[in-house]
């Protein structure tokens, strides 16, 4: 019968786990060190309801396939552009009040009311109050961003989601560029 000292395998395994472990932790310290440290500033945040004010031409339509795999993207600019009509027309005011001008095409966004951003520091929805001539709101619309606007870009991209039984189905998107 063969007496083994198992003090001495426990102090090895752990001066061994413990080797590993300096190893590792020197490693991720050498990796760390040579990361370059940020220089420069950003800059002063830019106003998002600064950069929606203006008057915006529709430039495009297309509409989404949300229920195809393909995700077949159709443009259907054709059914507001024709090139002998002014495209629709949307004009966002800095009082939040906006109108629409539209000789072809249907408008979904009403004619006129007030407008709005669902978080004016990180939008993401542009929310319309449509009105009637007196001044009474008749309808609440809300419409994906395509992207944050800026005060100096010159694109508006408007999502709608045309829903079915709740789902959308479909995505209408209306890229519209900065006139004013």
């Amino acid at each position: 019968m063969q007496l083994t000292n198992t003090s001495n395998m426990n102090t090895t395994t752990i001066q061994q786990t413990v080797l590993s472990a300096t190893i590792a932790l020197s490693a991720v310290a050498c990796l760390w060190s040579c990361k370059p440290e940020l220089q420069g500033e950003l800059g002063q945040p830019f106003n998002k309801v600064d950069g929606m004010i203006g008057v915006w031409e529709l430039d495009s339509f297309s509409q989404t396939d949300l229920q195809s795999a393909l995700t077949e993207v159709r443009d259907l600019s054709e059914l507001y552009i024709d090139g002998t009509v002014t495209p629709m027309r949307i004009t966002l005011n800095e009082d939040r009040s906006y109108a629409v001008s539209l000789e072809k095409g249907r408008n979904y966004f009403g004619d006129m009311g007030t407008w709005g951003l669902d978080d004016e520091e990180h939008p993401t929805f542009l929310i319309l109050q449509t009105m009637d001539e007196m001044g009474m709101v008749t309808d609440t619309l809300q419409y994906n961003l395509g992207a944050v606007v800026r005060p100096h870009d010159s694109i508006l991209d408007i999502v709608y989601d045309r829903p079915c039984d709740g789902d959308p189905v479909l995505a209408y998107t209306f890229s519209f560029t900065r006139q004013s």
